[in-house]
């Protein structure tokens, strides 16, 4: 059976969530604005806002989830009229969505110690709070957030106002090494010689006393590569992908399928189109299907080729899942050395950030 070349790209959302285990650790300064008057009654005197100034280390252990602890001291530009606070907090993030703006629940524990011209008092800390936070890149993001804080023995309350920038760091570079040898050996083991197969399929071919090949012994009206007397769909075409019985098995050839920027896993609207390129390549055993994954150019040369190489990996993994031969997937990570569409819009990007299956 012979099947045309499909190219179905699967492209990116405006997400910019970094998955868990690219780039696992963050870090994050801030500031924030603390009303005290809730305060008040515990040290006997007006109190005025204070200002603060926060600097936490996180791990995401899932891309919904993180886990933090941040430290607060007072600020600098506060002056001596003001409340100070000093806290170490440990916290726990939970996000609503994978979008690039993600609004988020939090929880924690800690203590603190509050001190005032009328007092002091210091005590174990429960907080809650929430925000939303916005990835700029797969490593660079921003947080407002508003929590409020109880020490738990004592009176003193207070809610806080947070603006913080954060920065995530990991070993995405040492995967990258293993993930491209794994990537280059998948490729070397499925790479076709044209010529040989050219070769091949001549010699299986009948010859005339001259030495000429004879007609095909099959009529081909459509020019599927089925023969008319077994093609139940004779207006296929050339170009249609069909199954032994001449019909097509694919009629969708592209698919705007996306899912979060710097991420790989499977968009879920992609399975159904997937399922039916596996359908097919269970059927004929010679079809061969290139997986190659994408990357726009926000991120480091690294980076880049290490997050084309898991989109890759996820719609080769799928494939090999429902049955496809490992032998007939070829994984290819380009990073962001094709681009589609204009790197410096966010539109331009969303298109570029993708994954093409060629089937031939």
């Amino acid at each position: 059976m012979k099947f045309s070349v499909l190219s179905a790209a699967i492209l990116a959302a405006t997400s910019a969530s970094v998955m868990a285990q690219d780039l696992p650790y963050y870090f994050t300064v801030g500031a924030a604005h603390t009303e005290n008057e809730i305060s008040v009654d515990h040290f006997g005197d007006h109190m005025k806002h204070s200002y603060t100034n926060e600097i936490s280390l996180g791990y995401m252990l899932k891309d919904s989830l993180a886990l933090e602890g941040s430290f607060v001291i007072p600020s600098i530009i506060q002056d001596d009229s003001r409340a100070d606070i000093e806290q170490f907090r440990f916290s726990s993030l939970y996000f609503l969505s994978d979008d690039a703006l993600k609004p988020y629940l939090t929880a924690g524990l800690g203590f603190e110690e509050m001190r005032t011209d009328g007092g002091s008092a210091s005590n174990a800390l429960a907080s809650l709070g929430a925000g939303v936070q916005y990835d700029s890149s797969e490593r660079v993001f921003a947080r407002a957030e508003i929590r409020y804080d109880d020490m738990i023995n004592e009176y003193p309350e207070h809610m806080n106002y947070v603006i913080e920038v954060g920065y995530r760091f990991g070993s995405a570079a040492t995967t990258v090494a293993s993930t491209a040898a794994a990537a280059s050996s998948v490729a070397s083991n499925n790479m076709t010689d044209d010529s040989q197969m050219t070769a091949e399929q001549a010699n299986d071919l009948p010859a005339t006393a001259a030495g000429i090949p004879a007609k095909s012994a099959f009529e081909d009206s459509d020019n599927d590569g089925v023969a008319d007397s077994v093609d139940q769909c004779a207006d296929t075409g050339k170009v249609a992908m069909v199954g032994s019985n001449g019909c097509d098995l694919i009629k969708t050839v592209e698919a705007l399928l996306r899912f979060p920027l710097n991420k790989a896993g499977m968009p879920g609207k992609a399975t159904a189109y997937l399922d039916q390129i596996a359908a097919q390549a269970k059927e004929d055993k010679d079809l061969k299907i290139i997986v190659k994954g994408h990357a726009d150019e926000t991120g480091s040369d690294e980076f880049n080729q290490f997050i084309s190489m898991e989109r890759a990996k996820t719609i080769g993994g799928y494939l090999e899942a429902r049955g496809v031969s490992k032998d007939s997937i070829e994984l290819r990570a380009l990073s962001d050395s094709q681009p589609i569409a204009d790197n410096t819009t966010e539109e331009g990007r969303q298109l570029n950030r993708r994954v093409e299956l060629t089937i031939q």
